[in-house]
């Protein structure tokens, strides 16, 4: 077929006439091999060439993907954060995990998937293959205890509850559990010494030592320290870069911001209110604060002290702060600030799952346009908040000088700072630029 394609049919072998009565031939002339027809044929031929030698160089491509990983099984602890291109030891192609983190929410086992990708003659073609990582999420950390509960005086003919004497959590387990061994005679005043044992979903167990004592009556709490004029304390830890200023609620009534101002105070951060399952109730003095703040000059910024438990409640309580703003301008951080430790357990929440309130406050802030920043003490800052190397963080450590190691953005280095326009104790803080 193809030698009849290329130079037409053969010559019939018997004609019935080879010539007309005018003695012209009858038969047509022999045709010459069609020369377009065998350059296409050439030009087949080469594309069928090219042709295997693409499908060659794409099987060599396919068959020198690999990933070679740091380990074949790795273990991780739960809760931390694990790059995964950091598993990745050598590799023949770009690589490409399915997430940038493994997932170490939870004990148990994960996998996560790497695409491995060449690109071939220029990026005109490109091939690829998927390569599994499987790891193991383990629990070895033991809860914490985080209040002891040490000398708790309770008053006598009470009911005795433990989770009101102690506070302690867990990183992965939402509800550790707590065996007391021991008993509290409420209806008899003394001291009563207690075995506190708490463990994890995991096995991991931390216990300890109590006293509680029982008494007719519980003593009143009587906070009354010696001031600190806020002029002596702007005198004592000035310096380049450092402006100061304090952080006010209704607690602290009516304030005259233009006398405070002219003490030298700097900026102010305002509470704008509390959140609870979501709901936030505005600070009595929020508004009156903001405006007063601002007429007398100084730069603002506001704190949510947030008693929220879940994601979906610190997404509503962020959401009604940047409502509540509107778009107004700050000069400062929103600030998250959740400080009930004593006693966390009755929040029915992992530590992990506490620092991802945080995360889900600061991105619901971030996308409405405002800087964000987390309040904690100095031990809550060191012993539950995570990451706080890379987080913008206001720091409470009430003392001459902190020993906190990672960074931070500003100090509350007081709770009994007196300045002019201010009846009572007010704390005071200082910012670093």
């Amino acid at each position: 077929m193809l030698r009849k394609w290329l130079f037409g049919r053969r010559r019939q072998k018997y004609m019935r006439s080879d010539r007309y009565t005018d003695g012209s031939s009858n038969q047509p002339a022999r045709r010459k091999p069609g020369r377009h027809r065998i350059l296409l044929l050439v030009i087949l031929l080469l594309l069928a060439v090219n042709a295997g030698i693409v499908a060659y160089s794409y099987r060599s491509a396919s068959d020198s993907l690999d990933v070679t990983f740091t380990e074949a099984a790795p273990t991780v602890e739960v809760g931390g954060r694990y790059d995964a291109m950091s598993y990745v030891s050598s590799s023949e192609g770009d690589v490409a995990p399915s997430e940038e983190y493994l997932d170490a929410d939870t004990p148990g086992t994960g996998e996560i998937t790497y695409t491995v990708s060449k690109e071939l003659y220029g990026g005109l073609l490109s091939v690829s293959d998927d390569r599994t990582l499987s790891y193991t999420v383990i629990d070895s950390e033991p809860p914490l205890m985080i209040w002891s509960g040490d000398g708790t005086v309770l008053e006598q003919g009470t009911e005795f509850d433990i989770n009101q004497v102690i506070g302690y959590g867990d990183n992965a387990d939402p509800e550790p559990q707590v065996k007391v061994d021991g008993s509290v005679d409420m209806n008899t005043a003394g001291s009563y010494p207690l075995h506190v044992t708490v463990t994890d979903a995991s096995g991991n167990a931390t216990d300890w030592d109590l006293t509680v004592k029982v008494a007719a009556s519980v003593p009143s709490d009587i906070y009354a320290p010696e001031p600190t004029d806020f002029a002596d304390f702007v005198s004592k830890y000035k310096g380049t870069g450092k402006t100061f200023g304090i952080d006010v609620s209704t607690w602290q009534g009516d304030v005259d911001y233009k006398a405070a101002a002219d003490a030298g105070a700097e900026f102010v951060m305002i509470r704008i209110g509390y959140s609870s399952e979501g709901e936030v109730t505005e600070d009595g003095k929020f508004s009156q604060n903001i405006a007063r703040a601002r007429e007398a000059g100084l730069k603002v910024g506001i704190y949510l002290y947030s008693y929220d438990n879940n994601e979906e409640d610190v997404r509503a309580s962020a959401h009604w702060i940047t409502d509540k703003l509107a778009g107004a301008k700050l000069d400062l951080p929103v600030v998250f600030d959740w400080e009930d430790f004593g006693h966390f357990q009755v929040y029915g929440m992992s530590l992990n799952e506490l620092n991802g309130l945080y995360d889900v406050f600061a991105d619901e802030i971030s996308s409405a346009g405002y800087d964000c920043m987390l309040y904690g003490s100095k031990t809550y800052l060191e012993k539950i908040w995570q990451d706080t190397d890379v987080r913008p963080v206001w720091l409470a450590h009430y003392a001459v000088s902190t020993d906190y190691k990672d960074p931070y953005r500003m100090w509350q280095a007081s709770s009994t700072g007196h300045i002019p326009g201010i009846d009572g104790y007010v704390d005071m803080d200082i910012l670093f630029e």
